[in-house]
């Protein structure tokens, strides 16, 4: 769970949105760096064109605020998106989906409940033990996902019936955008992480939806790298978004 603090006066960019830029603190990404943010409270604004274009311009979300790295010297975090109706199965997403198939998968309203706080705590412990949401309240986990000034959803999946992980995104006109993904790591061989992005992949498919963006990609991040394993994939850069494998001519 991220928290903002104001420093000097508003930066006005665009749609008259006020943007701050945080206080600095240690990147949780690459050991060494200060992590600095710039970032806007969307509370009091419902048009979802706005929110999907700050998302096309590598904003990312946490409850009510978008926010995007600010840092200075640094620009490894780079905001991907995958192209759905390009991506196709490679032979490791498709012995993930085989190894997974009996595993069932809903898609529900993003309501908490304590056991899945229970899942999540056991996830950070065992994956994040070291990040800044380990401290997270119960409270804290049902604002991550209940609060949001866009239609949110929860993609869950089940073994034996049982809630083993979740993904929440956010749905715009043309896009998703995975916000957050926990897992029971006790299934750690499944590879639940990448299963529950392809499933919502498929759900981006059925919807007829252009993009599902996917956070930030960071090279030398094992915990974010992980991305450029779905292609094609696009990159930011430059306020541009390219083909990270395409050929330039």
């Amino acid at each position: 769970m991220l928290k903002f603090y104001k420093m000097n006066k508003p930066i006005k960019i665009y749609n008259n949105l006020n943007f701050h830029k945080s206080l600095p603190r240690p990147c949780p990404y690459i050991k060494g760096k200060n992590e600095y943010l710039l970032f806007t409270d969307l509370t009091n604004i419902v048009n979802t064109n706005v929110l999907e274009k700050l998302t096309s311009d590598g904003f990312r979300r946490s409850e009510n605020t978008f926010y995007k790295p600010n840092c200075k010297n640094c620009n490894e975090c780079i905001s991907t998106r995958i192209i759905i109706n390009s991506f196709s199965l490679t032979k490791k997403f498709k012995r993930i989906n085989k190894k997974n198939i009996d595993i069932k998968v809903k898609i529900v309203e993003p309501e908490s409940n304590y056991n899945q706080y229970k899942l999540f705590k056991k996830y950070l412990k065992l994956r994040h033990s070291n990040g800044d949401m380990k401290d997270m309240t119960y409270l804290d986990f049902k604002t991550m996902i209940q609060i949001s000034p866009v239609k949110t959803k929860m993609l869950n999946i089940y073994k034996n019936n049982n809630f083993i992980g979740s993904i929440l995104f956010d749905i715009y006109k043309g896009s998703f955008s995975a916000n957050y993904s926990f897992y029971n790591p006790k299934f750690k061989d499944r590879s639940l992480g990448l299963f529950l992005i392809l499933k919502l992949i498929e759900e981006a498919k059925k919807e007829k939806k252009k993009y599902l963006y996917l956070g930030y990609y960071i090279k030398d991040c094992k915990k974010m790298s992980y991305k450029i394993n779905f292609k094609p994939i696009e990159v930011l850069k430059n306020k541009r978004w390219e083909n990270l494998f395409e050929k330039k001519k």
